[in-house]
């Protein structure tokens, strides 16, 4: 009697047992990570029920008030060694929740912004180039809507010339792809041009690459604006040195635009190795000049407005090229100039500026910099600092790319380009400051996003949620099922219907939506997930059966 006792006692321990584990739930977020730190690859999320692999975030906060937005950015290898899962444009949340993995591929400058008055995505995609033809790009310009449709692909061609006879599809550069409140595209181009670079120690029958603006209807793709650096600006004026470039392969990089938007009819362009910002006007002309080290057509910068190292490094680097070679690290200018709080007599101006690399030892580290300017310009005004940023705690030296971003809470957000960092600061001027938020996603110098951004961005995808139902032996053989809608922002709850068989289902309950991938337990083999934005049905997941 003793033994049927404990029989009848196990079999009801393990009916609760099944029941229990078998129980809907509220839900909860699952993925899972796969390799290591110490790995060559960086850590990165693995689904059920998608096939991503955005990186691992590790982040640190003091938890101090966050601007409200989601990060958009590109992790890709900087070098070509793998060293991201997955090359691709990613929309995580702070807390490093993924929301939307796009197409895999050569990537950058993904943003959200606005395109005949409605939100749109944006990025570039095409081949980065290396050798003789090293930091550039051909390739083109998506516009995705807040479906995720593909509404305009911007395929230019301009007739380049490009080194070694090579020809591209498309001719766009990745530097830049901005969308201005005209309903037009920037985009930029590198073109190989003879020059006589004898002026510079180069040869008479020279080659350089002529950085070219363009202004594009992207639905015609239309030419509306070209400005030529080399058109207007002396290659005299170039703080890079030649390296044993200068000739049809390779040319030389005098220029090197990175960054072109419009402020009113006029545009402002940046040029990494002339250290200087451009006010162009619509017929072309150079309005005014911001040089980093001398301030150009402006009053002399104060010693934290300068966006350059010291001009007499790189005369000795230039004269004894075994030093060069010694500290080639040492050539890192501003990237993304953006203009801000624009009046008639000021403008404000905001930098990446990358100033400084590991070799300078005691140099002043990459920083968020933001430069007031008196207008019009006079020689006797000098330009303020308004803001400048950089995180005490962790120095950061970057060669190249990065951008930053003042955010609508004020708070100011950074990318750090090659080096896989992005960070959150308060606002206001402070080099003493540790930021509010960092996010690492890769290891330095092995892993870069080009640029990086924090912005609102609703989207309800076209295509259908993915459901992927299995078989938990582990949990009395219950069965436990995994939803995910990749690009979807504001979904609440997930409604999920079961049953015996795909025709014949029923409404079990309601399980909160929990981040990207959502997990649940059912008792039946087959579901179906509904996924509710507020009260609304959005969506429904194709149902799903285990085997």
């Amino acid at each position: 009697m003793t033994q049927i006792r404990s029989l009848a006692g196990m079999i009801l321990f393990l009916l609760l047992s099944f029941t229990t584990a078998c129980e809907l739930g509220l839900g909860e977020e699952s993925h899972t990570v796969g390799g290591n730190k110490s790995g060559p690859i960086w850590p990165w999320q693995i689904y059920q029920s998608a096939p991503y692999n955005p990186p691992e975030l590790e982040i640190n906060s003091n938890g101090e008030a966050m601007a409200e937005g989601l990060l958009l950015f590109t992790p890709s290898n900087f070098r070509p060694v793998e060293s991201v899962k997955e090359s691709a444009p990613l929309i995580m949340t702070d807390q490093g929740q993924l929301v939307w993995n796009g197409p895999n591929g050569n990537v950058t400058n993904l943003r959200a912004t606005f395109y005949k008055g409605l939100p749109v995505l944006t990025y570039w995609a095409g081949l980065s180039t290396e050798g003789a033809n090293i930091g550039h790009g051909y390739g083109n310009v998506t516009f995705l809507d807040t479906s995720y449709r593909e509404i305009l692909t911007v395929c230019p061609k301009f007739g380049l010339v490009i080194p070694e006879g090579k020809q591209y599809p498309c001719e766009a550069d990745f530097h830049e792809s901005f969308v201005t409140d005209r309903n037009t595209l920037l985009v930029s181009a590198y073109n190989a041009t003879p020059a006589d670079l004898s002026v510079i120690g180069g040869p008479r029958q020279g080659w350089i690459f002529d950085s070219i603006v363009f202004e594009i209807d992207p639905k015609s793709q239309k030419i509306l604006f070209r400005w030529s650096a080399f058109e207007h600006v002396p290659i005299t004026q170039t703080k890079y040195p030649l390296q044993g470039t200068g000739n049809k392969t390779p040319p030389f990089d005098y220029f090197h635009v990175n960054s072109i938007i419009n402020v009113g009819e006029s545009f402002l362009v940046n040029a990494r190795h002339t250290w200087s910002t451009y006010l162009i006007s619509a017929k072309g002309e150079i309005q005014w000049t911001l040089q980093g080290e001398t301030g150009g057509d402006f009053g002399s910068l104060p010693d934290k407005g300068r966006f350059v190292s010291q001009a007499f490094l790189f005369n000795l680097l230039e004269n004894f090229p075994m030093l060069m070679v010694f500290l080639s690290g040492v050539q890192k200018w501003q990237h993304h100039a953006v203009a801000r709080n624009i009046t008639e007599s000021s403008i404000s101006i905001s930098y990446f500026d990358n100033f400084a690399s590991a070799p300078d030892n005691g140099s002043r580290p990459s920083n968020g910099l933001e430069l007031q300017l008196s207008l019009p310009p006079d020689k006797l005004r000098s330009p303020q600092v308004v803001q400048y940023l950089s995180d005490p705690t962790e120095p950061i030296y970057d060669e190249s790319q990065g951008s930053m971003q003042i955010l609508e809470n004020r708070n100011v957000f950074l990318d750090f380009g090659q080096i896989p960092i992005m960070k959150e600061f308060s606002p206001g001027y402070s080099s003493s400051s540790a930021a509010r938020w960092t996010a690492r996603f890769g290891k330095d110098n092995r892993v870069q996003s080009y640029r990086g951004f924090k912005q609102q961005w609703h989207a309800t995808p076209s295509y259908r949620p993915s459901l992927v139902v299995k078989r938990n032996e582990t949990a009395g053989g219950c069965i436990t099922g995994y939803v995910s809608w990749n690009g979807a922002t504001d979904v609440t709850a997930w409604e999920i219907w079961e049953g015996s068989n795909q025709k014949y289902l029923s409404k079990t309950g309601r399980i909160h939506h929990r981040g990207f991938e959502t997990k649940f337990h059912i008792r039946e083999t087959c579901a179906q997930a509904v996924a509710l934005q507020g009260e609304k049905v959005a969506r429904k997941s194709p149902v799903a059966c285990a085997s």
